[in-house]
């Protein structure tokens, strides 16, 4: 069987907590893969917080500084002008010792990272995978971009990098530190509708200048089904492999993209999702497996156990192991979580179109790496 790593430890359960939007996430995650006895088939490593210098390979200065300085500071809850500036208010307010939680959750997508570098077929750690802090600004529950941060280092070893995000919003800042690169190529398979943050990720948004065509937007309208997803997914990924035959993915598996989540907007189970994974491991591609969004703490459970299980190529029961959360599975005490009667809001003729622009770009794009020589 192929080496798996699992990234956790108790640190990371408390850092994790002081994020209201999430609560007792990560715990309530790892016990239940614990408790199907997945964790026997990996190597466990326990992160150890990122360096000054980590961050600084995308965040910038005053925004670091910024983290360090308000570390050991006793009032939080004023909002100064400074902490709007950098995005530290209202859906990322400032928390109690906010440098020690960045260099944390860094800490857990590095340790993923060099465990790839160290031979390892693939990682997971669903602790990270907080794509929408920018450079220089906290955004939707991400104080900073782990997985930037983990894309610069695979890129010392790795030429060519794919990123997917799976997770119901925009991968934004990820897209946005990449735009410009033909090096990291970032796929993001979104919900997108007026009112639904973070409001990008059109189509037609395909990179800039050298990166123009490495970035990919596949937007969907809410309540979108298994039928519908599962096949955009499977058509625009293998499109984007077989043109860009990376060296190494990273899978960014936001649990939000389940039905049942209040941020959320689908009507996707696991049993969807889980096809879209399976072709991601077909490819036998060094893989990270990040977390994201998932705001139904039993649903993320849920979701990620099952997806732990299927990386391992291991059969789970459908009924619920006893564990130290068990009465929060209830009633049904099972991993089913079942879609919602109500009518898909996207129509085949809508997501073949931006399926078709989509395949033309990369067509396009296939014909420039091979007139300059690159893929």
């Amino acid at each position: 069987m192929k080496k798996v790593v699992y990234i956790t430890d108790e640190n990371i359960h408390n850092e994790m907590l002081k994020l209201s939007a999430i609560g007792n996430r990560s715990a309530v995650v790892d016990e239940l893969v614990k408790s199907y006895e997945l964790l026997q088939f990996c190597k466990i490593i326990s992160p150890k917080r990122c360096t000054l210098e980590d961050l600084l390979s995308f965040h910038s200065a005053d925004y670091v500084e910024c983290l360090k300085r308000y570390n050991d500071e006793d009032d939080i809850e004023e909002v100064t002008d400074e902490l709007q500036e950098f995005g530290l208010a209202y859906d990322c307010p400032m928390i109690e010792k906010v440098y020690d939680f960045a260099t944390s959750i860094v800490g857990t997508t590095l340790a993923a990272v060099d465990a790839i570098l160290a031979g390892a077929a693939i990682a997971i750690n669903w602790h990270g995978g907080w794509h929408h802090a920018q450079r220089d600004k906290a955004a939707g529950f991400c104080y900073v971009n782990d997985i930037v941060i983990g894309i610069h280092r695979l890129r010392t070893r790795f030429q060519k990098v794919l990123y997917l995000d799976l997770d119901v919003h925009h991968g934004d800042g990820v897209e946005d530190a990449f735009s410009f690169s033909k090096y990291v190529m970032t796929v993001s398979f979104h919900q997108h509708e007026p009112g639904h943050f973070p409001g990008t990720g059109a189509v037609s948004s395909i990179g800039i200048g050298p990166g123009k065509g490495y970035t990919v937007n596949a937007p969907y309208s809410r309540d979108i089904i298994g039928d519908m997803f599962v096949p955009y997914f499977q058509n625009i990924s293998s499109a984007v492999y077989n043109a860009f035959r990376p060296d190494v993915c990273i899978v960014q598996c936001g649990a939000d993209v389940i039905v049942g989540d209040h941020l959320g907007g689908t009507n996707l189970i696991p049993e969807d999702c889980l096809k879209c994974v399976q072709q991601v491991l077909s490819w036998n591609t060094p893989t990270i497996f990040l977390g994201g969004g998932g705001y139904n703490v039993i649903n993320t459970a849920k979701y990620w156990t099952q997806l732990t299980a299927l990386i391992l190529q291991k059969t789970i029961s459908r009924d619920i192991p006893d564990n130290a959360f068990f009465p929060d599975f209830g009633p049904d005490f099972t991993l089913d979580i079942y879609r919602r009667n109500v009518k898909d809001g996207n129509t085949k003729d809508n997501l073949f179109r931006n399926e078709a622009f989509i395949e033309g770009n990369i067509h396009t794009l296939k014909g420039r790496m091979i007139l300059f020589g690159y893929g």
